[in-house]
């Protein structure tokens, strides 16, 4: 194990934790809580890939775990934007939107497994956005918006016919 690495453990065991430029805050604060949130929902997108047999739709999902970390960066206070990766989102949810029909009544999770953990995924992805829209983190909240879209849509496409 690297040495620093080593000299970092155990530094929470106080109850407290280090967000960008050093400020120690309580492991209780809100920004800690989404930002553990944030992990378990790049966890989830992670076992959905394993599910997932399309290859566009795991290129996505592994391009919204990548989001997912700068989306958490910025929760943490370090500088920057989720343009870009707001913008790609809504190129794969176009892309998407055109290879599934709409529902025409309310969907219940359950046709498969894989579609199941897409919209468990996606319920995640939902208590995210509004604790960033409560922190008043726009870009992170409207990132985690277009997700939920996207996880919908790959819900719809991953499910049996």
């Amino acid at each position: 194990m690297p040495e620093n690495f080593k000299q970092n453990m155990g530094s929470g065991d106080l109850g407290f934790t280090d967000l960008f430029g050093g400020r120690r805050v309580p492991k209780t604060h809100r920004r800690v809580k989404l930002n553990a949130l944030l992990d378990e929902l790049s966890a989830l997108l992670g076992l959905l890939k394993t599910g997932v047999k399309s290859g566009g739709l795991k290129t996505g999902l592994t391009a919204a775990q990548a989001g997912l970390i700068k989306a958490s960066g910025i929760i943490a206070g370090a500088k920057g934007d989720l343009k870009e990766e707001t913008a790609a989102l809504e190129e794969l949810i176009n892309s998407v939107s055109a290879e599934v029909k709409p529902p025409k009544r309310f969907v219940l999770p359950g046709a498969g497994e894989t579609e199941a953990l897409a919209h468990l995924t996606r319920a995640k992805t939902r208590v995210c956005e509004i604790l960033a829209w409560e922190l008043k983190a726009k870009a992170p909240a409207v990132y985690l918006n277009r997700l939920s879209d996207y996880l919908f849509l790959a819900a719809l496409r991953t499910a049996r016919k």
